[in-house]
């Protein structure tokens, strides 16, 4: 029997309103906790991306967000309203990309011909031309971001541009201040006439290299040039000209002598404002009003930051003074004489930028590590994240509440700052975490007890140790250690829980700094109160990266996978017999130079764990039956640095490769992969998995540019008909099924056997 087209969909919607019909849309949209929505492939995205859009089925991959980025400057347009470009460096390094807005700030995309390329500073003209200093030289746009050219140096491939500076009064005459590249780069201050097209070398005569930071010219007399330099690893300094770069004056004497980071002419006075976390090597502000021959300290040892990242000022009222520091914003409205700290409640936020909206006193744009771009319509009074569509927020590790899967946590991570975002349902929105001091955090677990657990990975002060902390029941948190001094000492990757006793608690990773370098083990029998250091390797740079216990209810077999970076790289397993007291190796049936990283148990065998090696050249998957005594490779012999076992199916296992394969799926219990990277091709970097239980499983990856989720048992979706996901199918669904089908798309194999054909027909 043949029917047309039209009695086809009509039978399909007919019977779909009986099986699948729901009260309103399904569209399937993340948000965090300000409503900003995340990057998730939502029911109107784009129907040539197979992770996009309709339809959206298990086995895809979805972002799950937050959002949020390293954004290390943002500025608006001065003559096309509502253009406004935002940089992104993850961690102010590589990897990043350019967003751009045409609303204000209020949502963003990704400039395409930028790619995946950091932007470190942005500099409008004038006349609406823009300037970028990327991490591979310099790019300019005359239609407001929309379109660039690249405009390079030509002298190769060090061409990292930190800094950027157009001439007030001419968009032609462009400043560039470029990165040492570890002493062998010597060009760290170009100057082009012809905007962009050619470049002039002049870098003052400085003893070594530096990384040309900030670049500042006179408005009042562009021949008057300030910069701002920075050692790779330490030491600054400024240097003025007077005649337009001709000649240099070091005026640097008066200034702490690290890293300067800004440089501003405000009012006829020299501002800068520098310092970094690593070494405490501090600056703050300073002023000078006789360009650097003497310097005003304007900042003290009260600020909550030393490190000062960039200055702005009212274009209105130059008393009106603004620093973005590593703790907030500060703003003076005497010139600099007093300050108020963490305006606009950005206390917990590490700043990078700050500007002011063309000719405006109170519309506000900054950059901040990690929240992304932030926005002020008062003067900084009130400050309020507006990064929706920016999906670059540098994930360390998720997690999921064993007894309410719908509970999640993730660690983020930028240039010594980050934190915490929590969600209770299920990924659709985040609240960030309060109460926790602000470092890099790089694990997040759920205890038994439902209690959150999160590792500190530093930078260590008085206020802000690193290691463990607990979230307690109304929401603070307590630091639980273990810690072995002042310094930044006791470096940790995991850690573990008791399934029978509340108490028993592991962590795992490695002496660090003046402790040693040494792979660790700590184990509390108090629930953190006090830590003893178990285990301690021999040699160093050893860390641990991975541990079980054997849930055969006494507690007393305990595995650890440990790596070791220096050579002969010899990393393996370690086993404990005795509750964690006493550790040997247990290496049989492992290779010399195997790179132990993390250990997964099987959910159908006590006795049965899987271990992911990373070694370049030898690495793959191993199995143990017996707790750890003997070792075997499943058959998979590429590098993989983690893993995971589907809770309801041991048979299917998922490994996180280290390089752009990403993640494989055996469903042979790890004798053979293939790829399972549909939708990830916008991730990122790739760094762990999650896992959410319950009924309907998801396996979670922690990226560089958030959470990304998808069933961890692939099969038809839930309503495979909607595919527009309206929550009805009827005629629109068939129609978009035909248009799938024609192309090809993976979402027309609806009975999942890897070939789109008639039966994929008859099966919609």
């Amino acid at each position: 029997m043949s029917r047309t087209t039209n009695e086809i969909a009509a039978v399909l919607a007919a019977a779909g309103l009986a099986a699948c019909a729901v009260a309103g849309p399904v569209e399937h949209v993340q948000e965090d906790d300000r409503g900003n929505r995340a990057i998730a492939h939502t029911a109107t995205g784009d129907a040539s991306d197979p992770g996009t859009g309709p339809g959206v089925r298990s086995g895809v991959w979805e972002a799950l967000g937050p959002f949020g980025g390293d954004v290390m400057d943002v500025a608006a347009s001065p003559t096309a309203p509502g253009v406004v470009l935002a940089g992104v460096a993850p961690s102010g390094s590589t990897g990043g990309t350019l967003y751009r807005s045409t609303d204000g700030g209020a949502t963003w995309s990704q400039v395409s011909a930028i790619g995946n390329t950091s932007v470190y500073e942005i500099a409008f003209a004038s006349n609406g031309r823009v300037y970028i200093g990327s991490f591979d030289a310099v790019w300019r746009s005359d239609d407001d971001g929309a379109t660039w050219t690249q405009q390079l140096f030509g002298f190769g491939l060090n061409d990292q541009t930190f800094a950027v500076e157009v001439d007030p009064t001419n968009p032609d005459i462009v400043w560039a201040g470029v990165a040492e590249a570890l002493g062998s780069q010597p060009a760290n201050l170009l100057r082009s006439t012809d905007g962009g097209f050619s470049w002039q070398d002049l870098t003052p005569p400085m003893p070594s290299p530096m990384s040309g930071r900030s670049i500042a010219v006179d408005p009042s007399n562009t021949n008057n040039v300030a910069v701002g330099f920075a050692g790779g690893f330490g030491g600054g300094a400024v240097w003025v000209s007077t005649d337009g770069g001709a000649s240099w004056t070091d005026r640097s004497f008066g200034l702490p002598g690290n890293p300067i980071n800004s440089v501003s002419w405000i009012d006829g006075r020299l501002f800068v404002g520098g310092g970094q976390q690593f070494g405490s090597q501090f600056v703050g502000v300073f002023a000078s009003s006789d360009l650097g021959a003497n310097w005003t300290e304007l900042s003290d040892p009260s600020w909550p930051s030393l490190v000062v990242r960039d200055i702005a000022v009212d274009p209105n009222n130059t008393l009106n003074l603004y620093a973005a520091t590593t703790q907030g914003l500060n703003r003076s409205t005497d010139g600099g004489t007093t300050w108020s700290f963490g305006v606009g409640n950005t206390t917990p936020v590490s700043m990078q930028s700050v500007r002011f909206e063309p000719g405006s006193s109170s519309d506000m744009l900054f950059g901040a590590d990690s929240i992304g771009v932030l926005r002020s319509p008062d003067a900084a009074a009130t400050v309020t994240p507006s990064s929706e569509g920016i999906g670059a927020l540098s994930v360390f590790s998720v997690a999921s509440n064993a007894s309410n899967p719908d509970e999640m946590a993730l660690a983020f991570q930028a240039l010594n700052s980050g934190g915490i975002y929590s969600s209770t349902d299920g990924g659709e929105t985040w609240t960030l975490e309060t109460g926790l001091p602000g470092a890099r955090y790089n694990t997040v677990a759920f205890a038994p007890d439902g209690f959150l657990y999160v590792i500190h990975d530093g930078p260590t002060s008085a206020s802000s140790q690193e290691a463990l902390y607990r979230r307690e029941t109304d929401g603070t948190w307590t630091y639980l250690g273990p810690n072995q001094g002042t310094l930044f000492e006791a470096r940790l990757w995991v850690m573990r829980f008791s399934q029978n006793d509340n108490n028993l608690i592991y962590a795992a990773g490695q002496d660090f700094g003046v402790a040693g370098f040494e792979g660790t083990v700590w184990r509390s029998t108090d629930r953190g109160e006090t830590w003893d250091k178990v285990f301690e390797s021999l040699d160093g740079n050893t860390p641990v990266r991975g541990l079980q216990i054997v849930e055969d209810g006494t507690d007393q077999t305990v595995l650890a996978s440990f790596e070791k970076t220096s050579q002969p790289q010899e990393g393996g397993v370690l086993r404990s017999t005795d509750g964690g007291t006493n550790w040997a190796s247990s290496n049989s049936g492992l290779p010399i130079g195997v790179q132990g990283m993390w250990i997964e148990p099987d959910p159908s065998d006590i006795q049965k764990f899987f271990l992911a090696d990373r070694h370049n050249a030898e690495g793959g998957l191993y199995v143990t039956t017996d707790a750890g005594q003997t070792w075997a490779n499943t058959g998979y012999t590429l590098p993989i640095r983690d893993v995971r076992v589907d809770l309801n199916d041991s048979s299917v296992v998922y490994a996180l490769r280290t390089n752009n394969d990403r993640v494989q799926r055996s469903t042979d219990g790890g004798a053979t992969f293939s790829a399972f990277n549909t939708g990830l091709s916008s991730a990122g970097i790739s760094r762990a998995f999650g896992y959410a239980g319950g009924p309907s499983p998801r396996l979670l990856l922690a990226t560089g540019t958030g959470v990304w989720t998808t069933d961890a048992e692939p099969g038809a979706p839930t309503c495979p008909p909607d595919l527009n996901g309206d929550g009805v199918v009827d005629a629109d669904d068939f129609f978009l099924f035909l248009s799938l089908f024609a192309s090809g798309d993976p979402r027309a194999d609806f009975n999942n056997d890897g070939v789109i054909d008639a039966d994929d027909f008859f099966a919609f």
